[in-house]
């Protein structure tokens, strides 16, 4: 069989106890390139390796060669359902089931013989990387490799008592038992490709910042007590932790808002203080806040458009929950979102689709993870503003 030089890896990391399993395949040349399989320079060198980590939490399939626009990384990031694939310059998130429409692999009307045994071809539904399954009846060896894929959710198609005895990538086939096992401690790299941000939709993100920063003037109330009523009280629990699963912090917010949400009151009893903002108005009010009583120190005025809107994906629905993903478009940033929007129609939020968040978790490029849960509450509430 004819093989080219190039590593394959796959990576079990957890970032709690940092143990990290590396498959790696060892053939004649190190580089393996689309467009010449025999290069061997640097700018020819594509990113091979095939990547669990964080106990099986997330997975990558990474192929990202630098100065070949075809070159993509694909990530899966199992808490959340979602799929993010970078190409050069572009970050986009799929649920799974967008982004392997035939569950992953599947069956080709093609077979021949494979190192001995006559074996079904299973296609690739993701053009992410060529890659290939060779299945022949019989009970499967232990393969790191074939866990991986399983454990990912690829191999639902594959039939029960199925034998992967070779896979194919960029043309090249492997015996499934040349993948070998190695221990490394470097985890972080494995996400480097996806964990990244893009300077052209960023500096137009911070552009509409500056902007609607600098458009903002002082606020002068004329009236000397404003009588507020609101119709929800919303209380959050709020915390954050590194990528090791070490918390940064916990707090609780409390929050009074109007029927659509457009107009709120949140209170910060641990400093005393509070933010009324009214975003029909373009308003935002901060002062202290003391038995009940609400006295205004600064006031502003501000733009009340929106420069960045979350683009959502429904990935499930249970009684009067939905469940989203959403990410950011000029860097990682990954979304999980839980709303009700059945008992909520016209309940507004800043950079999501309208229902009330009850639940929020966010991941960025850093790995750090930020978790929001929220409860609601109807009635009246009344309090009053003086200068």
């Amino acid at each position: 069989m004819n093989k080219l030089f190039f590593g394959l890896f796959l990576l079990f990391s957890s970032f709690i106890s940092a143990q990290n399993k590396i498959y790696t395949v060892s053939t004649k040349h190190l580089f393996l390139a689309d467009e010449s399989k025999t290069s061997n320079t640097a700018d020819s060198k594509i990113k091979l390796k095939f990547s669990s980590l964080d106990n099986g939490n997330y997975f990558v399939f990474n192929r990202l060669l630098y100065g070949n626009k075809t070159g993509k990384v694909l990530a899966y990031f199992k808490p959340f359902n979602a799929v993010v694939v970078r190409s050069q310059n572009k970050l986009s998130y799929f649920t799974f089931k967008e982004a392997f429409p035939k569950g992953g692999f599947y069956k080709a009307n093609i077979s021949k013989l494979m190192f001995g045994q006559q074996a079904n071809l299973y296609a690739f539904d993701n053009d992410v990387i060529d890659i290939k399954l060779w299945v022949a009846p019989g009970v499967q060896p232990k393969s790191g490799f074939e866990g991986y894929l399983n454990d990912m959710g690829l191999l639902q198609n594959l039939p029960k008592n199925s034998n992967i005895v070779a896979v194919t990538i960029l043309g090249v086939e492997f015996d499934i038992s040349d993948f070998k096992v190695d221990e490394d401690k470097n985890y972080k790299s494995n996400l480097n490709d996806i964990l990244v941000s893009f300077k052209e939709p960023k500096d137009s993100l911070m552009a509409c910042l500056r902007e609607t920063k600098a458009n903002e003037k002082p606020l002068d109330i004329s009236e000397s007590k404003i009588a507020l009523s609101f119709d929800y009280k919303i209380t959050s629990k709020v915390s954050a932790q590194d990528s090791k699963g070490k918390s940064i912090y916990e707090t609780d917010i409390l929050i009074y808002a109007n029927k659509d949400n457009s107009i709120t009151l949140q209170i910060l009893d641990k400093s005393n203080t509070f933010v009324y903002t009214n975003r029909k108005l373009g308003q935002i009010i901060e002062g202290t806040y003391e038995n009940g009583k609400l006295t205004m120190t600064k006031g502003i005025s501000f733009d009340t458009r929106d420069c960045l809107k979350l683009n959502e994906k429904v990935i499930g629905k249970s009684l009067k929950t939905t469940k989203l993903i959403a990410g950011y478009d000029h860097e990682f940033g990954l979304f999980l979102l839980e709303k009700n929007s059945d008992d909520f129609p016209d309940f507004q939020n800043q950079v999501s689709s309208k229902g009330f968040l009850s639940k929020r978790i966010y991941l960025n490029k850093d790995l750090e993870k930020q978790e929001y849960t929220s409860e609601i509450e109807l009635g009246t509430f009344k309090f009053n503003l003086e200068k």
